[in-house]
């Protein structure tokens, strides 16, 4: 379980870009993150991913402070997604897939049979089995963020954060991928966090919404019985 508890970031005390952050995230939960630009949704996700550290408050999975965790030991519970990251072109899919593994091996980075086997899971799951031995220069952009979401499947933790992961897709394409993220939670019985600006195609997958108001309120709502268009005016309004 994923919570937060009075929760303020920024990356300057003096210029906090949210206050008030309060959630509680159940295991087997897509929650999607909803705001315009630069309101600081890339920031809440690195910081709940510990990139970023909160200016106050805590954010605890299962009761642990996940800032009082080395690093190793976060990055079994929890990993990111984020767009326009470096990576190097010239290694094959597979092995960038493999680096998600990197928690779990030893210093020589020797994977084993069971690290082999979370990866050509990750592979399948995200339909990128034809593509393994392909360089990462060599495919598309959109195969490229599957390839990304595919390394932190295979990192294997109860926690994904992904920023914008449906950004280089075509509808098709989206919709499958949102289908896969919610059978990630619904099977694996994951906690999922995607920030996106396509409510439309996201709201139908998702169990939850936090919102970041144009004011910089944050909001959490079910969104059961609201439309994009009233999840739209609250974001305007608070």
């Amino acid at each position: 379980m994923l919570q937060a508890i009075d929760l303020t970031i920024g990356y300057d005390k003096d210029k906090a870009l949210i206050n008030g952050i309060n959630f509680t995230c159940p295991a087997g939960e897509l929650i999607i993150l909803l705001g315009v630009n630069g309101i600081g949704k890339s920031t809440l996700l690195k910081t709940l991913c510990g990139l970023i550290e909160p200016i106050s408050g805590t954010i605890l999975f299962d009761q642990k402070n996940i800032f009082g965790l080395a690093a190793n030991d976060r990055a079994k519970v929890i990993s990111g997604v984020f767009t326009g990251r470096d990576f190097d072109p010239f290694i094959s899919v597979r092995e960038f897939i493999a680096l998600g593994r990197y928690p779990y091996t030893n210093w020589l980075g020797t994977l084993t049979k069971d690290d082999a086997e979370k990866i050509n899971h990750a592979l399948d799951t995200l339909g990128l089995s034809h593509l393994a031995d392909k360089k990462v220069h060599q495919i598309s952009d959109g195969e490229r963020q599957k390839a990304l979401i595919a390394k932190a499947l295979a990192q294997d933790t109860p926690v994904i954060i992904m920023d914008e992961p449906t950004a280089f897709l075509d509808y098709k394409n989206k919709a499958e991928l949102l289908s896969t993220i919610s059978k990630l939670c619904s099977e694996q019985n994951k906690t999922i966090i995607i920030s996106t600006h396509d409510i439309s195609s996201s709201l139908p997958y998702s169990d939850r919404a936090f919102l970041i108001s144009e004011s910089g309120s944050f909001i959490e709502t079910t969104h059961k019985d609201q439309s994009e268009q009233q999840l739209k005016m609250i974001m305007e309004t608070q």
